[in-house]
């Protein structure tokens, strides 16, 4: 994969969040950082699982047009505390902290 794939990519993440690409120093540190404290790890690949879009377009279609839609992928494994992380569509998670922040700065 080309170096400079995965640098435009942090580059067109950090202007959606409205942030900074951070550049790599070598040590441990987000990839971007964006108002609201968000600490940003940009992973990019040519493929994502085909099984994780069929659940995302399944969360879009089922959610109303006032709803966000997104995907809670649960790791769970006898003996110990489940783990969970969410998967939503950028555009969707950039429309859901801009209404956060017009909140915030109305109240």
């Amino acid at each position: 994969m080309s170096g400079q794939r995965w640098k435009g990519q942090e580059r067109q993440v950090a202007k959606a969040l409205g942030g900074q690409r951070v550049p790599n120093n070598g040590r441990g540190q987000p990839d971007v950082l964006a108002p609201g404290n968000l600490a940003v790890q940009v992973k990019t690949r040519t493929t994502i699982p085909g099984w994780l879009w069929s659940a995302l377009d399944q969360a879009t279609r089922d959610a109303a047009p006032d709803e966000t839609p997104l995907v809670v992928l649960s790791e769970v494994t006898p003996g110990r505390k489940a783990r969970r992380v969410v998967v939503m569509d950028l555009d969707a998670f950039v429309a859901l902290i801009d209404i956060t922040r017009r909140c915030c700065a109305d109240g």
